[in-house]
């Protein structure tokens, strides 16, 4: 969906913690990291959702994979903030062990 939209994209499959994930595409620049998961694979109302990460405040929220390219691509052309998208999605809490 990424591709066929010319949003760039990059899949990480390195088997790396979702930390260490995060702190290489934080020092990268790269403002969004989009998440599949177990609770992607357990899809509610809406069908299969991702977790969808902003880089500069670290929230997280959980968004149904349908609306994700109109998001990303509202996000990137700052037609719409971030605050915007976090108020119309749920949160996703980051459990520190």
């Amino acid at each position: 969906m990424l591709s066929l939209a010319g949003i760039s994209h990059k899949v990480d499959e390195t088997g790396t913690a979702i930390g260490r994930r995060y702190a290489r595409t934080d020092e990268l620049g790269i403002p969004f990291a989009i998440t599949v998961d177990h609770t992607t694979l357990t899809p509610g109302a809406e069908g299969p959702t991702v977790t969808l990460r902003e880089r500069d405040t670290c929230a997280q929220i959980r968004i149904p994979i349908s609306k994700l390219v109109d998001v990303i691509n509202r996000l990137s052309s700052h037609s719409v903030s971030w605050n915007e998208i976090q108020a119309q999605f749920p949160s996703v809490e980051v459990k520190e062990n």
